[in-house]
């Protein structure tokens, strides 16, 4: 471990470096707080031991910047001092330190403060990864989010917009600086009762994700909709598929069309079938019926070209 040890008493100073290098530590020396201020400049140290009585800038003064930087919570500072009041005891915590230590020092304290100085920075070290990791991974998301072709929102659990990418602006017809912290059905109104709502709601409820078409309260878009329950509320990817529902549609129609048109030939064929029977039955019995049945032979002979026409 990187440590920064700054004492300006020479004696003291040497053997708290020593002592500390025993365990393994690198360790760099300096004198005063102006001395240390350089040296963090060029090198990062996740432990500080601070010499409470600094010429010029404190060390206690020296801490409290330290933890008003924006990387202040990043390192341990052990902050040693010749004061046992409580009072300044206290004052070296609550100007930000993690431990103290009293002068003169005692070795098996040190070594005691020590393991707990580097327990504590092992874990400080794991949250901060995990921090930075959290923070790539949700830049990365909101990069991919601003960047996709499909329109999201997302809703916390008062149904309040808390994120709006641009697709979704331009499907809405909304900037996000006017939806962003707006409840859902305030700004849509129109929303309450559809199937939108519906299924909003049922996400909510049972915490579970679904999938679903429908048409918006104008009549005149269809979405596909993917929502998902996402940190207590809501979130959502949706597209327009208008065009891919009027071409259904279309299909559709045409299908029918051509059902209707293979029902009618089928129909057209079975009846000419039929009729070709009854010319033929027909035919038969004008060649057997009486010459003088003339009523008769004249009634087949108007059958007989009905049938033909019909054909």
């Amino acid at each position: 471990m990187n440590i920064l040890l700054v004492e300006d008493q020479d004696d003291s100073r040497k053997t708290l470096s020593r002592l500390i290098a025993m365990r393994g530590h690198k360790v760099t020396q300096v004198a005063t707080a102006e001395e240390a201020e350089r040296a963090m400049a060029t090198e990062t140290f996740p432990f500080l031991i601070l010499d409470w009585m600094l010429p010029g800038k404190s060390g206690i003064d020296l801490c409290r910047e330290l933890r008003a930087r924006q990387d202040g919570d990043e390192m341990f500072i052990l902050l040693v001092t010749g004061k046992t009041d409580r009072a300044d005891l206290e004052m070296a915590l609550e100007a930000g330190g993690n431990d103290y230590l009293t002068k003169p020092i005692d070795l098996s304290l040190l070594n005691v403060r020590l393991a707990v100085a580097e327990r504590q920075i092992r874990d400080l070290t794991e949250r901060n990864q995990a921090r930075v990791a959290l923070q790539q991974s949700a830049r990365t998301l909101t990069d991919i989010l601003e960047n996709t072709t499909d329109s999201f929102f997302a809703l916390d659990y008062a149904w309040r917009f808390t994120y709006v990418n641009p697709e979704a602006e331009s499907s809405f017809g909304r900037s996000r600086k006017e939806l962003l912290g707006g409840e859902l059905w305030q700004k849509f109104p129109e929303l309450r009762g559809t199937t939108f709502e519906k299924n909003y709601r049922r996400v909510m409820a049972e915490q579970a994700p679904i999938e679903f078409e429908a048409c918006d309260p104008s009549g005149t878009k269809w979405f596909e909709v993917h929502a998902y329950p996402s940190g207590g509320g809501v979130s959502a990817f949706f597209r327009d598929v208008t065009e891919r529902k009027r071409a259904e549609d279309d299909r559709l129609t045409k299908g029918k069309i051509e059902s209707l048109g293979t029902l009618a030939g089928g129909i057209a064929h079975d009846l000419n079938n039929i009729l070709t029977v009854i010319s033929g039955n027909i035919g038969l019995a004008q060649l057997e019926a009486p010459v003088e049945e003339k009523n008769l032979l004249g009634c087949l002979a108007k059958a007989s070209q009905a049938a033909q026409e019909a054909a």
